[in-house]
């Protein structure tokens, strides 16, 4: 029994040699490989010191994402997929079969969209608890320092798609060289300052050559297809609005979310075996 230990024992202290050998430094007993950071260098041309710092934060999303328990189900990674699609104007079938074309495997893109979905839960999980909403004064502070960042233009050029069926839209939507029965198309030029502020928001962050989403206008289902952005005018506080409160916002998520990876950082043991070149 000693010897068979002993035998194991010098086996195991030969491997791990080997593996050592590999392996730049370890974050809670979580292994950085130097082609890890050389690949991340690469890909994302970035600084050695830039690529260890982010793959540490990574490894501790990973701990901490399984601490929380946190998964990705198959039927949100068939929801997201299809997500992506829409958003790229194609089916869920035909997404797949361009993303084969352009030499990617669906099994890899499933992976990618598992792990954003999981550090994106984690990432709710960390702010959503703590973060406060900013008020009135804090908005109107925002854009009073910010105004000569928002301007929009005068007028778009669209062209309206009215149904009182939302599917036919979203039909329409995938398919746009397709004339649908029971949608109303009509071309118009839409002054910017006239309409609804959420609306001109809307039409504003909407590319050109791109559909906004199916919207509930009370009795019937609407949306709006891009062609042209003319002119450029000031945007009132009321206008901006929405624009202001998505940005602070953002701005107090990422605050948080580098506090929370920060303290993390300082709390986990690093231990460097390697240092990459």
């Amino acid at each position: 029994m000693i010897k068979y230990l002993t035998s194991f024992a010098l086996v195991m202290t030969t491997s791990f040699a080997g593996l050592i050998g590999g392996i730049s430094m370890t974050v809670d007993n979580e292994a950085i490989t130097l082609y890890e950071i050389q690949s991340y260098t690469q890909q994302n041309k970035v600084s050695v010191e830039e690529a260890v710092n982010r793959l540490i934060q990574r490894k501790i999303e990973d701990i901490e994402i399984r601490k929380l328990g946190i998964i990705a189900s198959p039927y949100e990674v068939d929801k997201k997929m299809q997500e992506i699609a829409k958003q790229n104007g194609m089916t869920e079938e035909q997404f797949k079969k361009a993303l084969v074309s352009e030499g990617h495997s669906e099994q890899r893109i499933r992976r990618d969209i598992e792990d954003k979905f999981k550090r994106d839960e984690l990432y709710k999980k960390i702010v959503g608890s703590s973060l406060k909403k900013p008020d009135e004064e804090e908005l109107q502070s925002y854009y009073d320092l910010h105004q000569s960042e928002f301007n929009m233009p005068t007028s778009v050029e669209l062209v309206e798609y009215i149904s009182t069926s939302k599917e036919a839209l979203e039909t329409q939507q995938k398919q746009p060289m397709v004339n649908m029965p029971n949608i109303e198309v009509s071309q118009k030029t839409v002054e910017l300052k006239s309409i609804n502020p959420q609306l001109a928001g809307l039409l504003v962050q909407t590319p050109d050559g791109s559909f906004t989403p199916v919207l509930n206008l009370g009795k019937v289902a609407g949306m709006f297809f891009i062609q042209k952005k003319i002119g450029r005018q000031n945007v009132s506080f009321a206008m901006a609005k929405q624009e202001i409160f998505a940005r602070v916002m953002r701005s107090k998520e990422q605050a948080s979310l580098i506090e929370y990876f920060e303290k993390k950082k300082s709390e986990a043991n690093v231990k460097v075996i390697r240092r990459p070149n």
